[in-house]
Protein backbone atom coordinates (compact mmCIF):
# COMPACT_ATOMS: atom_id res chain seq x y z
CA UNK A 1 0.00 0.00 0.00
CA UNK A 2 3.02 2.40 0.86
CA UNK A 3 4.60 1.58 -2.60
CA UNK A 4 1.50 2.87 -4.61
CA UNK A 5 1.39 5.51 -2.31
CA UNK A 6 5.49 6.90 -3.16
CA UNK A 7 4.13 6.30 -6.53
CA UNK A 8 1.89 9.54 -6.59
CA UNK A 9 4.14 11.11 -4.13
CA UNK A 10 2.93 10.18 -0.68
CA UNK A 11 4.03 9.00 2.15
CA UNK A 12 8.03 9.38 1.37
CA UNK A 13 9.40 6.60 4.02
CA UNK A 14 12.42 4.74 3.27
CA UNK A 15 12.58 1.50 4.25
CA UNK A 16 9.34 0.19 3.83
CA UNK A 17 10.71 -3.29 2.30
CA UNK A 18 12.34 -3.82 5.61
CA UNK A 19 11.22 -7.07 7.68
CA UNK A 20 10.93 -4.90 11.00
CA UNK A 21 9.93 -1.13 11.94
CA UNK A 22 13.56 -0.58 12.50
CA UNK A 23 14.39 -0.86 9.26
CA UNK A 24 12.27 2.37 8.67
CA UNK A 25 13.20 6.10 8.75
CA UNK A 26 12.63 9.43 7.11
CA UNK A 27 15.39 11.56 5.20
CA UNK A 28 15.03 14.94 3.64
CA UNK A 29 18.19 13.90 1.25
CA UNK A 30 15.75 10.80 -0.36
CA UNK A 31 14.62 10.79 -3.48
CA UNK A 32 11.11 10.19 -2.00
CA UNK A 33 11.11 13.30 -0.40
CA UNK A 34 12.11 15.51 -3.15
CA UNK A 35 9.65 13.75 -5.49
CA UNK A 36 7.06 14.85 -2.92
CA UNK A 37 8.07 18.40 -2.40
CA UNK A 38 8.02 18.50 -5.88
CA UNK A 39 4.46 17.49 -6.47
CA UNK A 40 3.33 19.78 -3.62
CA UNK A 41 5.09 23.12 -5.55
CA UNK A 42 3.59 21.65 -8.44
CA UNK A 43 -0.36 21.27 -6.95
CA UNK A 44 0.28 24.88 -5.15
CA UNK A 45 0.97 26.37 -8.52
CA UNK A 46 -1.97 24.34 -9.84
CA UNK A 47 -3.85 25.65 -7.28
CA UNK A 48 -2.80 29.77 -7.90
CA UNK A 49 -3.89 29.31 -11.79
CA UNK A 50 -7.26 27.40 -10.52
CA UNK A 51 -8.21 30.68 -8.06
CA UNK A 52 -7.10 32.94 -10.50
CA UNK A 53 -9.85 31.38 -13.48
CA UNK A 54 -12.76 31.39 -10.85
CA UNK A 55 -11.96 34.99 -9.63
CA UNK A 56 -12.89 35.49 -13.08
CA UNK A 57 -15.69 33.97 -13.58
CA UNK A 58 -19.44 33.92 -11.23
CA UNK A 59 -18.58 32.30 -8.41
CA UNK A 60 -21.76 29.71 -7.06
CA UNK A 61 -21.26 26.50 -4.86
CA UNK A 62 -20.50 24.69 -8.36
CA UNK A 63 -17.51 27.13 -9.66
CA UNK A 64 -15.40 26.90 -6.51
CA UNK A 65 -15.48 23.10 -6.98
CA UNK A 66 -11.93 22.85 -8.76
CA UNK A 67 -10.60 25.16 -5.70
CA UNK A 68 -12.12 23.08 -3.38
CA UNK A 69 -10.44 19.91 -4.78
CA UNK A 70 -7.70 21.43 -5.37
CA UNK A 71 -6.94 22.85 -1.74
CA UNK A 72 -8.40 19.30 0.25
CA UNK A 73 -5.46 17.68 -2.40
CA UNK A 74 -2.57 20.24 -1.22
CA UNK A 75 -3.01 20.37 2.37
CA UNK A 76 -3.93 16.43 2.46
CA UNK A 77 0.19 16.29 0.57
CA UNK A 78 1.61 18.61 3.39
CA UNK A 79 0.07 16.35 6.01
CA UNK A 80 1.15 13.37 4.47
CA UNK A 81 4.68 14.84 4.44
CA UNK A 82 4.93 15.89 7.71
CA UNK A 83 3.01 11.93 8.68
CA UNK A 84 6.30 10.16 6.97
CA UNK A 85 8.34 12.27 9.63
CA UNK A 86 6.56 10.73 12.09
CA UNK A 87 6.22 7.35 10.61
CA UNK A 88 8.87 5.53 11.96
CA UNK A 89 8.55 6.27 15.55
CA UNK A 90 4.87 5.45 14.94
CA UNK A 91 5.63 2.29 13.55
CA UNK A 92 8.39 1.10 16.41
CA UNK A 93 5.58 2.00 18.72
CA UNK A 94 2.80 0.32 17.17
CA UNK A 95 5.25 -2.52 16.91
CA UNK A 96 5.99 -2.83 20.31
CA UNK A 97 2.55 -2.78 21.98
CA UNK A 98 1.60 -5.73 19.32
CA UNK A 99 4.70 -7.49 21.06
CA UNK A 100 2.70 -7.33 24.24
CA UNK A 101 -0.37 -9.19 23.30
CA UNK A 102 -0.63 -12.92 22.61
CA UNK A 103 0.57 -14.45 20.07
CA UNK A 104 -1.22 -15.62 16.70
CA UNK A 105 -2.07 -19.46 17.41
CA UNK A 106 -1.43 -20.23 13.47
CA UNK A 107 -0.13 -18.71 10.44
CA UNK A 108 -3.56 -18.07 9.10
CA UNK A 109 -4.29 -16.13 11.73
CA UNK A 110 -1.27 -14.20 11.57
CA UNK A 111 -2.30 -13.28 8.12
CA UNK A 112 -5.63 -12.87 8.65
CA UNK A 113 -5.24 -8.79 9.08
CA UNK A 114 -2.52 -8.22 6.36
CA UNK A 115 -4.76 -10.18 3.10
CA UNK A 116 -7.73 -7.84 4.99
CA UNK A 117 -6.00 -5.02 4.06
CA UNK A 118 -4.77 -5.72 0.85
CA UNK A 119 -8.29 -6.72 -0.45
CA UNK A 120 -9.99 -3.78 0.97
CA UNK A 121 -6.69 -1.52 -1.05
CA UNK A 122 -6.79 -3.26 -3.98
CA UNK A 123 -10.24 -3.35 -4.16
CA UNK A 124 -10.92 0.65 -4.09
CA UNK A 125 -8.09 1.44 -5.61
CA UNK A 126 -9.41 -0.66 -8.43
CA UNK A 127 -12.99 0.93 -8.11
CA UNK A 128 -11.28 4.84 -8.11
CA UNK A 129 -9.32 3.64 -11.60
CA UNK A 130 -12.55 2.13 -12.87
CA UNK A 131 -14.01 5.60 -12.17
CA UNK A 132 -11.29 7.65 -13.58
CA UNK A 133 -11.68 5.70 -16.90
CA UNK A 134 -15.32 6.04 -17.29
CA UNK A 135 -14.65 9.88 -16.76
CA UNK A 136 -12.42 9.36 -19.81
CA UNK A 137 -14.94 7.10 -21.76
CA UNK A 138 -17.52 9.60 -21.24
CA UNK A 139 -15.66 13.37 -21.80
CA UNK A 140 -13.65 11.91 -24.96
CA UNK A 141 -16.16 9.75 -27.25
CA UNK A 142 -19.29 12.10 -25.92
CA UNK A 143 -17.65 15.71 -25.42
CA UNK A 144 -20.96 18.05 -25.04
CA UNK A 145 -19.00 20.80 -24.71
CA UNK A 146 -15.92 20.34 -27.20
CA UNK A 147 -12.86 23.26 -27.29
CA UNK A 148 -11.06 21.78 -29.99
CA UNK A 149 -11.76 19.93 -33.10
CA UNK A 150 -9.99 16.83 -32.11
CA UNK A 151 -11.59 15.22 -28.97
CA UNK A 152 -8.05 13.78 -27.53
CA UNK A 153 -7.29 17.73 -27.52
CA UNK A 154 -11.04 18.30 -26.03
CA UNK A 155 -9.85 16.23 -23.50
CA UNK A 156 -6.73 17.22 -22.44
CA UNK A 157 -8.10 20.80 -22.69
CA UNK A 158 -10.82 20.37 -20.28
CA UNK A 159 -8.49 18.53 -18.03
CA UNK A 160 -6.34 21.60 -17.18
CA UNK A 161 -8.53 24.55 -17.99
CA UNK A 162 -6.68 26.63 -15.03
CA UNK A 163 -3.91 26.72 -17.20
CA UNK A 164 -5.15 27.38 -20.41
CA UNK A 165 -7.08 30.44 -18.86
CA UNK A 166 -3.43 32.21 -19.08
CA UNK A 167 -1.63 29.99 -21.72
CA UNK A 168 -2.47 28.97 -25.18
CA UNK A 169 -3.22 25.43 -25.81
CA UNK A 170 -0.51 23.32 -26.45
CA UNK A 171 -0.33 19.14 -26.40
CA UNK A 172 2.22 18.69 -23.65
CA UNK A 173 0.57 21.40 -21.64
CA UNK A 174 -2.41 19.36 -21.59
CA UNK A 175 -0.55 16.08 -21.10
CA UNK A 176 0.71 17.83 -17.84
CA UNK A 177 -2.23 18.91 -17.03
CA UNK A 178 -3.71 15.68 -17.69
CA UNK A 179 -1.00 14.13 -15.28
CA UNK A 180 -1.62 16.33 -12.54
CA UNK A 181 -5.11 15.51 -12.63
CA UNK A 182 -4.15 11.74 -12.44
CA UNK A 183 -2.10 12.60 -9.41
CA UNK A 184 -4.54 14.92 -7.66
CA UNK A 185 -7.54 12.27 -8.16
CA UNK A 186 -5.03 9.23 -6.67
CA UNK A 187 -4.37 11.43 -3.73
CA UNK A 188 -7.84 12.31 -2.94
CA UNK A 189 -8.90 8.62 -3.14
CA UNK A 190 -5.93 7.18 -1.08
CA UNK A 191 -6.95 9.93 2.21
CA UNK A 192 -9.60 7.74 2.38
CA UNK A 193 -8.25 4.26 1.77
CA UNK A 194 -5.38 5.03 4.27
CA UNK A 195 -7.44 6.12 6.94
CA UNK A 196 -9.63 3.16 6.53
CA UNK A 197 -6.31 0.67 7.05
CA UNK A 198 -5.68 2.41 9.85
CA UNK A 199 -9.06 1.94 11.45
CA UNK A 200 -8.74 -1.82 10.50
CA UNK A 201 -4.92 -1.92 12.39
CA UNK A 202 -5.80 0.12 14.85
CA UNK A 203 -9.56 -2.13 16.03
CA UNK A 204 -7.39 -5.40 15.68
CA UNK A 205 -5.41 -4.88 18.23
CA UNK A 206 -8.51 -4.48 20.74
CA UNK A 207 -9.62 -7.51 19.29
CA UNK A 208 -6.73 -9.72 19.91
CA UNK A 209 -6.79 -8.29 23.48
CA UNK A 210 -10.95 -8.70 23.75
CA UNK A 211 -10.50 -12.24 22.32
CA UNK A 212 -7.64 -13.37 24.83
CA UNK A 213 -9.97 -11.73 27.82
CA UNK A 214 -13.16 -13.91 26.41
CA UNK A 215 -10.71 -17.12 26.64
CA UNK A 216 -10.01 -16.50 30.77
CA UNK A 217 -12.60 -14.47 31.57
CA UNK A 218 -15.30 -16.81 33.24
CA UNK A 219 -12.25 -18.40 35.16
CA UNK A 220 -11.13 -16.98 38.87
CA UNK A 221 -8.00 -15.24 38.43
CA UNK A 222 -5.31 -13.42 40.22
CA UNK A 223 -4.54 -10.04 40.15
CA UNK A 224 -1.14 -10.12 38.62
CA UNK A 225 -3.09 -11.35 35.07
CA UNK A 226 -5.59 -8.37 35.21
CA UNK A 227 -2.76 -5.79 36.00
CA UNK A 228 -1.51 -7.61 32.74
CA UNK A 229 -4.94 -7.14 31.09
CA UNK A 230 -5.10 -3.31 32.20
CA UNK A 231 -1.22 -2.66 31.60
CA UNK A 232 -1.85 -4.08 28.01
CA UNK A 233 -5.22 -2.06 26.91
CA UNK A 234 -3.42 0.89 28.46
CA UNK A 235 -0.62 0.68 25.72
CA UNK A 236 -2.80 0.72 23.13
CA UNK A 237 -5.01 3.44 24.25
CA UNK A 238 -1.60 5.22 24.30
CA UNK A 239 -0.59 3.91 20.74
CA UNK A 240 -4.22 5.26 19.71
CA UNK A 241 -3.89 8.39 21.16
CA UNK A 242 -0.68 9.06 19.46
CA UNK A 243 -2.00 8.16 16.08
CA UNK A 244 -5.01 10.25 16.68
CA UNK A 245 -2.13 13.28 17.66
CA UNK A 246 -0.44 12.29 13.38
CA UNK A 247 -3.83 11.62 11.37
CA UNK A 248 -6.13 14.17 12.95
CA UNK A 249 -5.31 16.57 10.60
CA UNK A 250 -5.61 14.33 7.68
CA UNK A 251 -9.65 13.15 9.41
CA UNK A 252 -10.88 16.86 8.87
CA UNK A 253 -9.51 17.09 4.88
CA UNK A 254 -10.82 13.96 4.59
CA UNK A 255 -13.95 14.38 6.30
CA UNK A 256 -14.66 17.45 5.16
CA UNK A 257 -14.18 17.17 1.27
CA UNK A 258 -16.45 14.14 1.16
CA UNK A 259 -19.05 16.24 2.87
CA UNK A 260 -18.23 19.14 0.18
CA UNK A 261 -18.76 16.92 -2.67
CA UNK A 262 -21.41 14.20 -1.54
CA UNK A 263 -23.82 17.45 -1.35
CA UNK A 264 -22.36 19.26 -4.64
CA UNK A 265 -22.79 15.45 -6.38
CA UNK A 266 -26.60 14.94 -5.13
CA UNK A 267 -27.46 18.18 -6.57
CA UNK A 268 -26.14 17.58 -10.07
CA UNK A 269 -28.37 14.22 -9.60
CA UNK A 270 -31.34 16.06 -10.50
CA UNK A 271 -30.07 17.46 -13.34
CA UNK A 272 -30.55 16.08 -17.00
CA UNK A 273 -27.95 13.94 -17.95
CA UNK A 274 -26.49 14.99 -22.00
CA UNK A 275 -25.89 11.77 -22.49
CA UNK A 276 -26.15 7.63 -21.09
CA UNK A 277 -22.62 7.64 -20.63
CA UNK A 278 -22.67 10.44 -18.97
CA UNK A 279 -25.48 8.89 -16.67
CA UNK A 280 -23.27 6.04 -15.90
CA UNK A 281 -20.12 7.32 -14.92
CA UNK A 282 -22.04 10.38 -12.69
CA UNK A 283 -24.17 7.34 -10.72
CA UNK A 284 -21.20 5.18 -10.57
CA UNK A 285 -18.88 8.34 -9.54
CA UNK A 286 -21.40 9.41 -7.24
CA UNK A 287 -22.01 5.55 -5.49
CA UNK A 288 -18.66 4.86 -5.05
CA UNK A 289 -18.09 8.54 -3.33
CA UNK A 290 -21.56 7.56 -0.93
CA UNK A 291 -19.69 3.95 -0.59
CA UNK A 292 -16.00 5.37 0.27
CA UNK A 293 -17.22 7.90 2.89
CA UNK A 294 -19.32 5.79 4.49
CA UNK A 295 -16.74 3.13 4.79
CA UNK A 296 -13.86 5.11 5.98
CA UNK A 297 -16.32 6.86 8.73
CA UNK A 298 -17.31 2.99 9.96
CA UNK A 299 -13.67 1.79 9.67
CA UNK A 300 -12.36 4.25 11.76
CA UNK A 301 -15.33 4.72 14.40
CA UNK A 302 -14.49 0.91 14.71
CA UNK A 303 -11.54 2.09 17.01
CA UNK A 304 -14.29 3.19 19.15
CA UNK A 305 -16.43 0.67 19.36
CA UNK A 306 -13.83 -2.24 20.45
CA UNK A 307 -11.97 0.12 22.72
CA UNK A 308 -15.27 0.37 25.35
CA UNK A 309 -18.53 -1.80 24.97
CA UNK A 310 -16.89 -5.63 24.47
CA UNK A 311 -14.34 -5.30 27.04
CA UNK A 312 -17.35 -3.93 29.46
CA UNK A 313 -19.58 -6.98 28.38
CA UNK A 314 -16.36 -9.56 29.13
CA UNK A 315 -15.91 -7.75 32.44
CA UNK A 316 -19.60 -8.48 33.42
CA UNK A 317 -19.07 -11.84 33.10
CA UNK A 318 -15.80 -12.15 35.60
CA UNK A 319 -17.33 -14.88 39.02
CA UNK A 320 -17.27 -13.23 41.92
CA UNK A 321 -14.45 -15.23 43.84
CA UNK A 322 -12.34 -13.83 40.49
CA UNK A 323 -13.65 -9.97 41.50
CA UNK A 324 -10.72 -7.93 42.45
CA UNK A 325 -9.05 -3.93 43.06
CA UNK A 326 -7.45 -4.37 39.76
CA UNK A 327 -10.76 -5.95 38.02
CA UNK A 328 -12.64 -2.18 39.09
CA UNK A 329 -9.93 -0.34 38.10
CA UNK A 330 -10.35 -1.35 34.36
CA UNK A 331 -13.83 -1.08 34.43
CA UNK A 332 -13.37 2.11 35.53
CA UNK A 333 -11.14 3.12 32.99
CA UNK A 334 -12.95 1.39 30.20
CA UNK A 335 -15.66 3.45 31.68
CA UNK A 336 -14.40 7.14 32.08
CA UNK A 337 -11.71 6.56 28.44
CA UNK A 338 -13.20 7.87 25.04
CA UNK A 339 -10.72 5.97 22.43
CA UNK A 340 -11.45 7.16 19.61
CA UNK A 341 -9.84 9.32 16.48
CA UNK A 342 -11.00 12.25 16.00
CA UNK A 343 -10.80 15.52 13.51
CA UNK A 344 -8.40 17.46 15.19
CA UNK A 345 -9.75 17.35 18.53
CA UNK A 346 -13.21 18.75 16.83
CA UNK A 347 -15.25 16.00 16.72
CA UNK A 348 -14.36 11.85 17.62
CA UNK A 349 -15.31 9.47 14.99
CA UNK A 350 -17.73 7.57 16.21
CA UNK A 351 -21.04 5.49 14.75
CA UNK A 352 -22.89 8.61 16.17
CA UNK A 353 -21.56 10.67 14.00
CA UNK A 354 -22.86 9.21 10.55
CA UNK A 355 -26.28 10.18 12.00
CA UNK A 356 -24.99 13.72 12.58
CA UNK A 357 -23.24 14.22 8.59
CA UNK A 358 -26.53 12.75 7.20
CA UNK A 359 -28.38 15.41 8.71
CA UNK A 360 -26.07 18.15 7.64
CA UNK A 361 -26.21 16.54 3.92
CA UNK A 362 -29.93 16.58 3.82
CA UNK A 363 -30.11 20.16 5.41
CA UNK A 364 -27.70 21.56 2.97
CA UNK A 365 -29.32 19.57 0.26
CA UNK A 366 -32.30 21.90 1.17
CA UNK A 367 -30.88 25.09 1.17
CA UNK A 368 -29.02 24.52 -2.56
CA UNK A 369 -31.74 23.27 -4.13
CA UNK A 370 -33.81 26.63 -3.66
CA UNK A 371 -31.05 28.05 -5.76
CA UNK A 372 -30.51 24.68 -8.40
CA UNK A 373 -31.03 25.40 -11.88
CA UNK A 374 -30.81 22.38 -13.69
CA UNK A 375 -29.35 23.65 -17.55
CA UNK A 376 -26.33 25.52 -15.25
CA UNK A 377 -24.18 22.29 -14.62
CA UNK A 378 -24.19 21.31 -18.68
CA UNK A 379 -24.26 24.85 -19.91
CA UNK A 380 -21.27 24.83 -22.16
CA UNK A 381 -21.13 29.09 -21.83
CA UNK A 382 -20.44 29.04 -17.97
CA UNK A 383 -18.30 26.07 -16.99
CA UNK A 384 -16.90 22.43 -17.82
CA UNK A 385 -17.30 19.85 -15.60
CA UNK A 386 -14.54 18.90 -13.38
CA UNK A 387 -13.16 14.89 -14.53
Amino acid sequence: VLVIAQCFSLMPVCGIYAATAQGLRFSWRSWRTWYSLLCICSISVDTIFTINMTAHSLLDVRNVEPIIFHICNLLGACVFLQLARKWPALMRHWAAVEQQLPRHQSWRQREQLARRIQHIALLLLSLSLMEHLLSIIAFVYHDFCPTRKDPIESYLYGAGPQLFYVFAYSNWLGWLAKLQNVLLTFSWSYMDIFLMLLGIGLSDLLERLSKHLQQAVQQPMNEAFWTHIRTRYRAIVELIYEVDDAVSGLIVISFGSNLYFVCLQLLKSINTMPSTVHAVYFYFSLSFLIGRSTAVLLFVSSVNDGAREPLLRLLRQVPHAGYSAEVSRLASELAADNVSLSGLKFFSVTRKLFLAVAGSIVTYELVLIQFHEDQKSWDCHTQQPLN
